[in-house]
């Protein structure tokens, strides 16, 4: 049979390679699944600690998106950073949970995004202030499940047995961006028709 891969020195068939795969994919979501649950821990024991540094949220940016495309790739979706990730822009925050909380967003464009794909871009705003806008061609998000959405368990129940997930995500995002004296919202114009998460 062809061989398409070498793991640790084997040569692996196309059939073990797509086991291997989906054992990594099962793996990757308990991770996640624990982490969350970790994560919901130490906010609801007030044991979140944040360690603030000045950071370039360019290159912050840029690195979870590298890091989420093949992901997306799986899906045939565009991951694309619209903006320079070469610019210096500053920003006092704790970089390895504002990272989670972009990735959070970016994930959640990539899981309810069938075809087409996310932009993220990133604009100094004219207070001074940043806008990170990630923008999918997704299912949408309903005009009922919006003012919601950054609940805890908040999840659209018409797509829960299709679509995995713990409904914290969102949640987690918003904690850890409210730490940060940060905004985060999210616009649609209904089902079908997209999101935009910003912060």
């Amino acid at each position: 049979p062809p061989y398409v891969a070498i793991i640790g020195g084997a040569k692996v068939s196309d059939k073990i390679k797509e086991v291997i795969e989906k054992i990594k994919d099962s793996t990757d979501r308990m991770i996640m699944l624990v982490n969350n649950l970790l994560d919901l821990r130490r906010i609801e024991e007030g044991r979140m600690d944040y360690k603030f540094e000045e950071t370039n949220i360019f290159k912050l940016v840029f690195d979870v998106i590298d890091g989420l495309k093949p992901l997306a790739q799986k899906k045939g979706l565009d991951l694309k950073f619209n903006s320079e990730p070469l610019e210096n822009i500053l920003v006092k925050i704790d970089s390895q949970k504002f990272s989670q909380a972009v990735q959070n967003l970016i994930e959640n464009g990539i899981k309810y995004t069938e075809k087409g794909g996310i932009d993220i871009t990133i604009d100094k705003e004219r207070d001074d202030s940043t806008l990170i806008t990630i923008a999918d061609s997704g299912r949408g998000i309903s005009k009922e499940l919006l003012p919601n959405l950054f609940e805890q368990y908040k999840r659209d129940e018409s797509l829960a047995k299709q679509i995995e997930g713990t409904g914290l995500g969102l949640y987690i995002a918003k904690v850890i961006i409210l730490a940060h004296k940060g905004k985060i919202w999210a616009e649609s114009e209904g089902d079908g028709k997209g999101s935009k998460f910003f912060i």
